[in-house]
């Protein structure tokens, strides 16, 4: 059988999710007659639950074909279709009536209170997620969208201090239905680094976190709880969220690699730190 070419492919994709809208006037030269297969026996699943459509999936030239409306229905979006153009409209929204994300104006402010992290399981991977407990609890959004959860049209938070942008569990439940992310039980650990995957360099955080984790002051015990060990774009460089009695401070890490006599890298060690008290907005070493 000849192969047919990429545009009439297109075309009958069009063609097809078109009659989903309705069948329309369509110029003769436009319209492609072609076997296909409906296969109701073909089950479907999104973001890890059985749907039933009540259009079977459509098998033609060996590739599935399913009705975008439906589809996009169990997703959370929502599609128009405009006649006068024929082309359909997929809106990544949870639904047509949540605001859209607008300026900063409109985000929720927040404050640190009770945040915590934790590794967490979704759709068979792990991430490391920061939260934070104030009247609701909080989820940080880069930690969702690196999860591949969608949430235009969610309400959103900014925090005071940090600036970084939440997103509460309330508004989440919208995306992610009965299938929210469960806590790691296989990767319980008291403190988590996110982003950072290499054993040594892993190591030489921990081993950073313990060794300044207690110290005293006129013979006042104290200790830093830590929050989350965050890797940024730089090259070994990370900010570590901590707290002292409520408040809270970051430090900025920087590692430096230690070679062994084959000039291989052996050991990570801290090169430098520096604390910043993130609500006075100030370094205070």
């Amino acid at each position: 059988m000849k192969k047919m070419p990429k545009w009439s492919k297109v075309t009958i994709v069009g063609t097809l999710m078109g009659t989903c809208f309705g069948a329309g006037v369509y110029a003769q030269d436009v319209l492609q007659r072609v076997d296909a297969y409906l296969r109701s026996d073909y089950k479907v699943v999104v973001n890890g639950q059985a749907v039933q459509l009540a259009n079977p999936p459509l098998i033609y030239n060996n590739s599935s074909y399913l009705p975008v409306k439906e589809l996009a229905g169990h997703l959370g979006a929502v599609v128009n279709w405009e006649e006068s153009t024929k082309t359909i409209y997929v809106v990544p929204r949870v639904n047509s009536n949540q605001p859209t994300e607008g300026n900063e104006a409109n985000y929720t402010e927040i404050i640190l209170q009770y945040p915590f992290a934790q590794y967490m399981d979704y759709q068979g991977a792990t991430y490391s997620v920061l939260m934070n407990n104030t009247d609701q609890t909080y989820y940080r959004l880069s930690d969702i969208e690196r999860m591949g959860i969608r949430t235009d049209g969610l309400r959103k938070a900014k925090e005071k201090f940090t600036g970084q942008i939440y997103v509460s569990e309330a508004e989440l439940k919208n995306v992610w239905g009965n299938v929210p992310p469960q806590i790691s039980y296989s990767r319980f650990e008291n403190l988590v680094v996110s982003g950072e995957t290499d054993p040594l360099k892993l190591k030489a955080l921990k081993s950073y976190v313990e060794s300044y984790r207690y110290f005293v002051v006129d013979k006042v015990s104290y200790s830093w709880n830590p929050v989350i060990i965050d890797k940024l774009s730089e090259e070994n460089t990370y900010v570590y969220l901590l707290n002292n009695n409520g408040h809270f401070f970051k430090t900025t890490i920087k590692l430096t690699p230690f070679t062994n006599y084959s000039n291989e890298i052996s050991d990570y060690l801290v090169a430098s730190t520096s604390v910043e008290d993130i609500e006075a907005g100030k370094v205070v070493k």
